[in-house]
């Protein structure tokens, strides 16, 4: 594969001269994915990109640029990252190493357009012979079911490629599970992810063509703490697919809003051609604003949410075909009214940004100059515009002329952990004060939490960052922390062994501040698991339901998660219990087994 090198005058370049640049003017791409992550951990960000050209035949198109010191250049190895059209890559430690790992997927019909591909440490990626099944369009990771381990999806079109979680093992293998999606038969499915109503379990939202209903779809999928996931009915909720969703904390309330957009159809309007922002109201969406008229014509990524000018306002940028405008757009709305979430236009739409559809766009500080930076890929249509004339496909950058510079969230403060055993169950709680900081309101802040055990010297949660030194706390991908607002983070069943733990706060514009000193606990060996056969134990429309079928009593007592009795009773039938919402240990007891088990109400 040829080399080439494209200088960036990262640190010259000013107001007068600012442009649009292409990281290479014969690298056009549409219908694809652009992810900014330090893959070589020098602390700077790469590029790496997937997706098709345009025309007839199409040709897929995958680069990875490795930037040195303001330098890219594409890199000179073999890319085993192909995804293609429809190019869905997202970032993780899978095998805990502490190299940032890549899942791509992408609408191809071929094994090479799905996979994940390891890191060696220096950016050199090797195909891994993990199952992605044969679906397409879109994939992630998480601790779904808080393990501290990090699990992964996969989601394609059809009933043949419906979604499957694999949940990951102690012992590095993947538990395969499709139960939450069994049902489903959809058409390009776009996921995000995020912790919806701040119960500390990772949530889904997937928005799609629903080929059974013959309509559009758009879903909250609800994890009940075990990394199982159930429809939440959103009722102002107006359906779309062929589009993408994102979230942040456009209120400073600490519930994630959401931006959505898509090919309509469904719920009464037939327009294509709509951005929707969504509040969060304590778990119900209300629809806030709209903006008109763009059209995305691609799946996943058209859009950011992101405090452009460092006000402390969320800021919106958004891609797609404008009837009105009559031409590509790439549109900065600014955020005038948080509360009333009112925005807008700013004049870089028209003048600096070249307008894409088909588009996948990032944000992220490209310059380390605390100001968030712009990357574009999509269709632009050879517009000529005050930035100059490119190609009908384009990707490349714009480097944020703002004249704030974005300050670093403080550090969180009385970091502490509580370890609670009943049985053969585990519960580690995880808990920290609120950081601050100067732009992003306090409660929009989210939480990043680095977990290791060291007697393995395995990574649990990677933070993706930088620990200890100058760059403390500087973060290696673009993104919300993992454990999103929450400043209370549950881990169930733990290997034993020796931990170090810590966490730190990220801002409207991913920025991590520093980390908290790192604190450390200790996980001694459990009892093995015994099983009572004839007991059930389930949660009933958020009531605690115990079916005893031994033909004899037993004995029940139930804990909370502070290791305090919560109720002590006998049961010999079947008995519903109503006890306040949260997590809860029920200890099962005859007259020679004891059994435990963890219950989300």
């Amino acid at each position: 594969m040829r080399n080439f090198t494209l200088i960036l005058m990262f640190f010259a370049i000013s107001v007068a001269n600012a442009q649009f640049a292409q990281f290479d003017a014969t690298f056009d791409m549409q219908h694809g994915d652009v992810v900014a992550a330090d893959i070589d951990n020098d602390g700077d960000f790469d590029i790496i990109v997937s997706g098709e050209t345009g025309g007839n035949p199409k040709t897929v198109k995958n680069a990875i640029f490795i930037n040195n010191a303001g330098t890219y250049t594409l890199q000179g190895t073999d890319n085993v990252i192909t995804p293609g059209h429809f190019a869905d890559i997202k970032i993780g430690d899978f095998d805990g190493d502490g190299d940032l790992d890549v899942i791509f997927n992408g609408n191809s019909n071929n094994e090479m357009g799905k996979g994940i591909a390891l890191n060696d440490g220096n950016g050199i990626f090797s195909r891994s012979a993990l199952d992605v099944t044969s679906a397409t369009i879109s994939c992630g990771f998480a601790d779904f079911n808080n393990d501290g381990l990090l699990d992964y999806f996969v989601i394609g079109n059809g009933t043949a490629n419906t979604g499957t979680m694999f949940f990951q093992n102690g012992d590095g293998t993947f538990t395969k599970d499709q139960s939450s999606f069994r049902n489903l038969n959809l058409v390009d499915p776009d996921i995000s992810i995020v912790d919806f109503n701040n119960d500390g379990y990772i949530d889904m939202f997937i928005s799609a063509w629903d080929d059974t209903a013959k309509s559009r779809y758009s879903s909250l999928l609800i994890n009940d703490g075990f990394g199982k996931f159930v429809a939440l009915l959103q009722p102002n909720l107006i359906r779309k697919g062929f589009g993408s969703s994102v979230w942040g904390d456009v209120d400073g309330d600490g519930w994630m809003d959401l931006l959505l957009n898509g090919d309509g159809g469904a719920d009464g309007e037939g327009s294509s051609d709509v951005y929707r922002l969504y509040k969060n109201n304590g778990g119900n969406l209300e629809p806030k604003a709209t903006f008109n008229d763009y059209r995305q014509i691609s799946v996943g990524d058209g859009a950011r949410m992101v405090d452009w000018d460092n006000d402390g306002d969320l800021d919106i940028i958004l891609t797609g075909w404008s009837g009105t405008k009559g031409r590509q757009a790439t549109m900065l709305f600014e955020c005038t009214n948080a509360t009333n979430f009112t925005y807008t236009e700013n004049a870089l739409s028209n003048t600096d940004f070249p307008g894409v559809s088909e588009s996948s766009i990032e944000t992220a500080d490209l310059n380390n100059d605390g100001k968030i930076d712009l990357l574009i890929t999509g269709y632009n249509g050879n517009q000529a515009t005050q930035v100059g004339k490119f190609d009908k496909n384009i990707c490349g950058y714009y480097l944020n002329q703002s004249s704030k510079v974005n300050i670093k969230p403080t550090i969180p403060s009385a970091l502490n952990h509580q370890i609670v055993k009943s049985g053969e169950e585990t519960l580690v709680t995880l808990s920290w004060n609120a950081a601050s900081d100067i732009e992003t309101p306090q409660k929009s802040l989210t939480y990043n939490v680095l977990l290791k055990n060291t007697t393995t010297g395995k990574w649990l949660y990677n933070p993706m960052a930088v620990i200890g030194g100058e760059k403390d706390g500087w973060r290696k991908v673009s993104q919300h922390g993992n454990v999103f607002t929450n400043k209370r983070w549950e881990l169930y069943n733990l290997p034993a062994g020796n931990y170090e733990w810590s966490v730190q706060a990220i801002d409207a514009n991913f920025v991590g501040g520093p980390y908290a000193v790192l604190k450390t606990f200790s996980i001694t060996a459990t009892a093995l698991k015994q099983v009572i056969e004839g007991v059930n134990i389930s949660n009933s429309d958020g009531k605690l339901m115990i079916n005893n079928n031994t033909g004899n009593n037993i004995n029940i007592q139930i804990y909370g998660t502070t290791g305090s009795l919560v109720k002590q009773i006998s049961v010999n039938h079947t008995v519903s219990l109503s006890l306040n919402r949260g997590v809860y240990f029920i200890k099962v007891m005859t007259t020679n087994k004891t059994m435990t088990k963890k219950i989300v109400l």
